[in-house]
């Protein structure tokens, strides 16, 4: 018999590799993902600028962002800007340098001069130009700015309305709009372009904070002190203890689970009066607090986040619940379920099982299809084009005994029983995730359900099948990483993606573990070279992961 790490790690290759159909050796070569331009979420626009000048800054409007397999940050390196964009951008940057420039107080704390003169703003623009452009600007950027500042000044006979257009330029540019992280030629290694300071500052203040650079962190950067992969581990660590840290994992958690779509979460208002905007709110306020409970409280491992009898809740959430409602002047309380509840953990948790079911009815379809793919990373197909997707018609008093016509069906079995099963554990919760007894009068429910082979009999017990899963920690380990680096890994990065999830596991399942870890990878701190910067050296494309 196999001990039961190899048997680990042979799953964990096998679930790495799904998206290539091929076995990875973690031991093999990795490729450098490609340098690409990633332009700034809403959220990184909005966040930045409100460090730039105020938190109180008003925010103009933006396109709101797409998404690409899952997450806005690849969307954001894959699509072009639209002209409805662009007018938005515009429109913003000069309000934002008309609210800068209008306002004395925030005046004098943004620029700091009292009079437009022109050694003062130099000074200004150069220390501005380094946060938003998160890099030295040259003497000529610079002398370009001020230029501009000069002559619509004198031309609009107003040296202030100069000012606002010099910070229109900075909040217009690509510099800002989008995350330069190209790297400069590394002749030490193949064919690869090492990220500079300046950009591993950048890569990290975006992932862990949602945010561009602050000046503590560039400060690092121009001093040489973010060269090796031992001091971005360690700068990552340091980052993610800071709140904007905590806040920037769960905005990850909420678009690796689509709770987005809770905003606009509709169901049939007679049979479900209680879903109302503060209680898909507090369903979406659950699922975060519950992350950052595991990730950031305990010994953070992520394992639990199935398992856990905590819930956070709001007032709508705990009448839902059955529990104590938050006190005065509380948004969210911590409540304990119980041991004997039928609810624990993420796969219960309302905001999930209302995502995952339709208007006036559960679907053990949807609820089976996110877990054999946003939790164990398993492809199943969409129906064939021309194939009927409803149960109406289907013969039965229950949605079991109407799924089962699927098993009659060649077109359908084969992916309906990687979901159905599983999906039919979580019957005993309605279409907003409140808990039944009965799916009709006179009709109990039946919550037995099957993952591969092994039978439950609660969506409690599934959860802790899926918690001891094999699949769920690379599974997790690829999502964040797609985030992360804002691209579909390749079949290259696979082995890397093995290393990553071994770790994981090795660390106990402890998020912040792997957020450092990809920190100092060669993933993380490399980009391929340019076609036309191919060597012909046959040397391996990245140094070994030990090397700084």
């Amino acid at each position: 018999m196999k001990p039961a790490s190899s048997i680990s790690l042979g799953i964990t290759l096998l679930t790495i590799a799904s998206c290539s159909g091929q076995v990875v050796d973690p031991r093999s070569e990795a490729s450098a993902p490609a340098a690409t331009l990633h332009r700034l979420t809403v959220s990184q626009y909005q966040n930045t600028v409100r460090e730039l000048f105020g938190a109180d800054i008003e925010v103009p409007e933006l396109e709101p962002d797409l998404k690409i397999h899952g997450y806005t940050s690849i969307a954001t390196g894959e699509l072009t800007v639209s002209p409805r964009a662009t007018e938005l951008y515009e429109a913003a940057a000069r309000r934002l340098s008309q609210q800068v420039v209008t306002d004395t107080a925030r005046r004098r704390a943004v620029i700091a001069c009292d009079e437009p003169e022109a050694s003062c703003l130099r000074e200004a623009f150069a220390r501005l130009g380094r946060r938003a452009w998160r890099r030295p600007l040259s003497e000529d950027e610079i002398s370009v700015i001020l230029n501009v500042v000069e002559t619509t000044g004198a031309s609009l006979n107003d040296p202030w309305l100069g000012v606002e257009y010099g910070l229109s330029v900075l909040l217009e540019s690509p510099h800002f709009l989008y995350r330069v992280e190209l790297g400069v030629p590394d002749e030490s290694i193949g064919n690869r372009r090492r990220l500079d300071g300046y950009e591993i500052a950048s890569r990290l203040s975006f992932v862990l904070w949602d945010r561009g650079p602050d000046d503590e962190l560039l400060d690092l950067a121009g001093q040489g002190q973010l060269d090796s992969a031992d001091e971005v581990r360690a700068c990552a660590a340091r980052m993610l203890e800071d709140e904007r840290g905590r806040a920037a994992l769960a905005s990850f958690f909420g678009e690796y689970l689509n709770l987005d779509r809770l905003d606009g979460i509709s169901k049939d208002a007679e049979l479900f009066p209680q879903m109302t905007p503060g209680l898909s709110s507090g369903m979406r306020g659950e699922l975060l607090r519950l992350f950052s409970y595991i990730v950031f409280e305990g010994d953070g491992d992520y394992r639990k986040i199935f398992t856990t009898p905590i819930a956070f809740v709001n007032a709508e959430l705990a009448e839902l619940y059955g529990v104590e409602a938050p006190s005065d002047g509380e948004d969210f309380a911590e409540r304990e379920l119980g041991p004997d509840a039928l609810r624990a953990g993420l796969l219960t948790s309302a905001g999930l099982m209302a995502l995952y079911a339709h208007n006036s009815v559960t679907s053990p379809t949807l609820r089976g299809r996110f877990v054999r793919q946003n939790l164990l990373c398993e492809d199943i197909a969409p129906p064939p084009p021309g194939v009927v997707t409803t149960l109406e018609g289907a013969e039965g008093s229950t949605i079991r005994e109407r799924l089962a016509q699927h098993a009659t069906n060649e077109v359908c079995a084969s992916c309906h029983q990687l979901m159905d099963p599983i999906g039919l554990a979580f019957e005993a919760f309605d279409p907003i995730g409140g808990i039944r007894s009965e799916e009709a009068p006179g009709v109990a429910i039946d919550s037995t359900g099957n993952l591969d082979g092994v039978e439950v009999h609660s969506a409690r017990e599934l959860a802790q099948l899926v918690a001891q899963d094999p699949r769920m920690p690379s599974c997790f380990v690829t999502q964040f990483y797609r985030h992360a680096t804002g691209h579909l890994e390749s079949d290259g990065e696979l082995a890397l993606l093995a290393r990553l999830s071994g770790d994981f596991e090795s660390s106990g399942l402890r998020v912040r573990d792997l957020v450092v870890a990809l920190a100092g990878s060669d993933a993380f701190r490399y980009a391929a070279a340019p076609l036309d910067e191919a060597p012909t050296s046959t040397e391996p494309e990245y140094p070994s992961e030990e090397s700084p």
